[in-house]
């Protein structure tokens, strides 16, 4: 396979009416088209993850929160704290976690 499809995709949505329409619609069902297992949306205004998981062809919500951690369904063992992706403090303790 040339283009591979992936396990994880991650998407942060602008502030742009026409790329949030594109995520949430247009990425988002063609994604699930072609079985991208997992797919997470950042939004850095409300500071939260939607975290969706294939199920049947079709994505569940199974997370939405601007707290706790995230751990990937796709991805073996990656968990993250939520924070980590907005505040740059929770991001350098998360990566020091990561490489001990």
């Amino acid at each position: 396979m040339f283009f591979p499809v992936p396990d994880l995709a991650v998407e942060v949505l602008s502030k742009s009416k026409k790329a949030i329409e594109r995520d949430r619609k247009i990425k988002f069902n063609d994604y699930a088209m072609h079985g991208v297992t997992e797919y997470w949306m950042i939004d850095p205004d409300e500071e939260t993850i939607e975290q969706y998981v294939l199920e049947n062809g079709k994505y569940k919500l199974v997370l939405k929160s601007g707290e706790g951690s995230i751990r990937s369904v796709a991805v073996a063992g990656f968990v993250i704290p939520i924070r980590a992706v907005f505040e740059e403090a929770a991001n350098l303790a998360a990566l020091r976690e990561m490489i001990k």
